[in-house]
This record gives C-alpha cells, sequence and structure tokens, in this order.
C-alpha cells in the first residue's frame, strides 16, 4: 500500500480510534459555553430595543431591522457554516464564526450612537448561526452514540435556557448600563467561549472532497433572506404591499434556482438525497412544527405578564420575563436526560412524548387565562416538550447522515427552527393586532388564546409525521 494512501486512512479513522479516550465534558463544556451565548443574543436585544430607539433617535421601523437584519444574516449563513465545517474542520470554522460575532457584537457596542452601526453589528452576529450544527456535529464526531446522544441533549437545551434567560437580562443590563453595555456583555461572553473552544475542543479533522457551492449560497441567501424580510415588516409595510409581495416573489425564485442548481451541481451546498433521507425530513418537518408552538410560549407569555391586571398580571419587564423561568428550567433538564434515555428507548419516544407535552402546555396556557400558577405550569409542560423533542434531532440525522455532511445537515434542520420561529412570531403578532379595539392600546383576552391554541394545533401536527420515521439506521461512518 502506498504511504500516502495508508497515511490518509489513518487520518480517516482517527476520531473512530480516540473516542473513547476523550473525557465527554472536555468536548461538551465548550460547546455548551457556545450555544448558550449565541442563545442569549437572540433574546437579549428584544427589551432593550426601546432603548436603542432612544440611544439612536431612530424609529421603531428601523429600530425592528436590529432583530430582522440578525434572523436574516443567521438562517442564511447557518447551512454555509455547517458546509465550510464539513469541509474545512468544524472546530476550526466554530472558532472563525465565534469571532465574527465577537466582532460583530463589539462593533455594535463602540459604534452604538449609530442605528447602521448597530444593525450592521447584529447582521455580522449572525454569521454564529452555524454554532449549534457544528456543535452537533462535532459532538457526533468525538464521542459514542450514547454520550454524543445525552450531549446533543444538553447543546439543546440552551436554546431554551438562552431564550428564557434572554429577555429578563436584556432588560436587566439595558435599564442600568444602556443597550452598549449589553453588546459589552455579549463580547466578554463570546471571548469566554472562543478560549474555552481553542483549550477543550479536541484538534483532529475528517476531511471532505468538495469546494464551496458558491451559487447555491447566494441563492440560499436570498431564497430565505427576503422571505423572512418580508415576514419580519409585513405587518408596518402592509401584507399586500408591493415591497413585501416582491420579497416573497423573488425569496420562491431563489428557492426554485436553488433547487436546480443543487440537483446538477458537483459539490451541492445542500445535499438534496441527504436531505430526502426518512429520518432527515422526519427531524426537520418535526422541528418546524415543533418550534411554531414553542415560540408562541415564548413571545406570547412576557407580553400577557405585562398587560394590565384584568387582560394580564400588570408584571414590569423583568418580572415577566421569570414567568419563562420555568421553560429554561424544565428544558435544561429533560434535554440531556432524554438524550441519555434514547440509546435504550429509541427515537420514537421523545418525537411522541415532546409534541404531546408542548400541546398540553400551549393549550393550559390558552384556556387557563392570566392566572399566575397556570402561566408558570403551562410554560414549564412547553419546556419539557422542546427538550425531549430538539434532544433528538440531531441523534437522527447523526444516525442517518454520514460524517462529512452532518455540518450541512444539522445547519438545514436549524433553518428550519428559525423559520418556524419568524413565522411564529408573525402570525401570534397579527392575531394580537387583529384582536386590538379600536382605540385601545392593547389586545383582549381571547387573542391570547386564539394564539396558543393555534400553537397548540400546529406543533400536534408533528404527531402525524412520527410514524414515518425509522426506529435506527445503521450507516457508515468514519
Amino acid at each position: 500500500m502506498p504511504a500516502a494512501q495508508h497515511e490518509q486512512q489513518m487520518e480517516l479513522i482517527q476520531p473512530a480510534t480516540t473516542e473513547s479516550q476523550i473525557r465527554p465534558a472536555r468536548v461538551i463544556a465548550p460547546l455548551l459555553a457556545a450555544g448558550l451565548t449565541y442563545a442569549c443574543s437572540q433574546t437579549t436585544i428584544v427589551p432593550a430595543l426601546p432603548e436603542i430607539q432612544r440611544a439612536t433617535h431612530s424609529s421603531p421601523s428601523a429600530g425592528a431591522w436590529v432583530v430582522t437584519g440578525f434572523f436574516v444574516s443567521s438562517a442564511a449563513l447557518t447551512v454555509i457554516a455547517g458546509r465550510l465545517g464539513d469541509l474545512f474542520g468544524k472546530r476550526r470554522v466554530l472558532l472563525a464564526i465565534l469571532a465574527l460575532f465577537g466582532v460583530g457584537a463589539a462593533v455594535s457596542a463602540v459604534f452604538g450612537g449609530s442605528i447602521a452601526a448597530v444593525i450592521a453589528g447584529r447582521v455580522v452576529m449572525g454569521a454564529a448561526g452555524g454554532v449549534f450544527p457544528l456543535a452537533y456535529a462535532l459532538i457526533g464526531d468525538w464521542l459514542p452514540r450514547d454520550r454524543a446522544a445525552f450531549g446533543m441533549g444538553l447543546i439543546s437545551s440552551m436554546y431554551g435556557l438562552g431564550g428564557a434567560v434572554g429577555l429578563p437580562l436584556g432588560g436587566l443590563i439595558a435599564d442600568r448600563f444602556g443597550h452598549r453595555g449589553l453588546f459589552l456583555l455579549t463580547v466578554l461572553m463570546t471571548a469566554v467561549a472562543i478560549a474555552l473552544v481553542a483549550a477543550l475542543v479536541p484538534r483532529g479533522h475528517v476531511p471532505s472532497k468538495g469546494r464551496i457551492d458558491w451559487l447555491g449560497a447566494i441563492l440560499l441567501a436570498i431564497g430565505l433572506g427576503t422571505p423572512l424580510i418580508a415576514i419580519s415588516r409585513g405587518a408596518s409595510w402592509g401584507w399586500s404591499a408591493p415591497p413585501t409581495l416582491a420579497c416573497f416573489a423573488i425569496g420562491v425564485v431563489a428557492l426554485v434556482a436553488l433547487f436546480v442548481v443543487e440537483a446538477r451541481v458537483r459539490s451541492p451546498l445542500i445535499h438534496l438525497p441527504t436531505m430526502g433521507l426518512r429520518n432527515v425530513w422526519v427531524a426537520n418537518a418535526v422541528a418546524f412544527l415543533v418550534t411554531f408552538g414553542q415560540s408562541m410560549s415564548f413571545v406570547l407569555v412576557p407580553q400577557l405578564a405585562q398587560l394590565p391586571v384584568g387582560t394580564g398580571l400588570g408584571a414590569g419587564v423583568l418580572e415577566s420575563g421569570m414567568y419563562l423561568l420555568p421553560a429554561s428550567i424544565t428544558t435544561l433538564v429533560t434535554g440531556p436526560l432524554i438524550g441519555g434515555l434514547i440509546p435504550r428507548l429509541g427515537v420514537r419516544f421523545p418525537l411522541v412524548a415532546g409534541p404531546i407535552t408542548t400541546v398540553i402546555g400551549l393549550a393550559l396556557l390558552g384556556l387557563g387565562g392570566p392566572d399566575p400558577v397556570t402561566l408558570l405550569i403551562g410554560s414549564a409542560l412547553v419546556g419539557i416538550g422542546g427538550g425531549a423533542a430538539f434532544a433528538v434531532f440531531p441523534v437522527l440525522i447523526e444516525d442517518a447522515v454520514p460524517a462529512e455532511r452532518r455540518g450541512a445537515a444539522n445547519g438545514v434542520n436549524t433553518i428550519m427552527r428559525h423559520v418556524s420561529m419568524a413565522l411564529s412570531a408573525q402570525v401570534g403578532a397579527a392575531v394580537l393586532v387583529a384582536a386590538t379595539p379600536l382605540g385601545h392600546s392593547y389586545p383582549s383576552g381571547s387573542a391570547f388564546t386564539t394564539d396558543f391554541l393555534v400553537g397548540a394545533v400546529i406543533a400536534a401536527l408533528a404527531l402525524a409525521v412520527v410514524p414515518a420515521v425509522a426506529r435506527r439506521v445503521v450507516q457508515a461512518t468514519a
């Protein structure tokens, strides 16, 4: 056997021969820090928006782009980051996008007096959307399946923890230190995450042949970015306004072109046969449906708590965020617990338990009214459902997808969540606006009931997809 061929084979089997020597905490702990840093940034900005508008003398419409720009950038770059990780090394790319994330936060902090600079910084921060898919792929590469499932569940729980902690933390920091202080905190958290990843995550890369599909990347960015812009700005532009319709039309054309291109290029950004694998499309479909219901809870519970007594609970910003604390706790506990049980119970149990528990929690929130105990229990149940469901998605993908495509496959799954979150937020807002009586500043309580029940119905649809899942797919990994 030629020496070069022997060396290549030895490199390909390196992760498999060393995974038993890697302590799980060495891989999982730094990835938890990276995931929490990104997840917090998705929600800490929300209570700080009024402060940003005041400090930059900008309109609410301009301030909304601080959130919109981040989500559009994140959705468009998530799969690209995953594919770059498959080609050039997941650890290396993870460090690079965390560095970009920190630079974006620093720009928003240093030049925080300009709304354009804040938006630009948030757009750069969106590059870190690849943190979660890269983290899942790294865990799958370095840990055995049983430990990897536990780690993936723990990483998934950062979504819920970051979302729940981010709202009250953002309000607290913005009140005391302004929005610049919020971005400086993000810079500090990012520096810690980079240091941990660089010091602890093992080196080693299973090489993947191919190149970057730049045309596919451009089409993906346009295909996801323009509809998300329309969804985020439709309420202010008008849903039938020319800019809104143009964004939707451009997005549809770009996505159609993307499928045509990806079916023909040699090294596609999104490998269509992989997306057609049974467990992969099941994971993506269930992720979209369950996330829709989950987002209804995270967005609406704080709003309902802040409304005046009678319609809501009359809580302040910080207090209202605490009503999401049960969701963060139950997600944090359920994610790794279910992940640890997957090797024994299989993948169908969390795929059924997650949507069912989410539906029960949303139904309780919708039918229970603005009662503190109801909000706490309903939020806790939704957190359990999310922890169970989100823990199994990366396991399904790891079982079905070869190591050299896991980063991109997990990236698509993450995008499904982002798109679902954007749709859920806009559907919920549209219902609230429609139910706001003329001359009043807040909607009637029945609007929240409608929103929660809509979320429950959408989440329940995931149960129709579950029977298609394969219990276990054994495929050749590196």
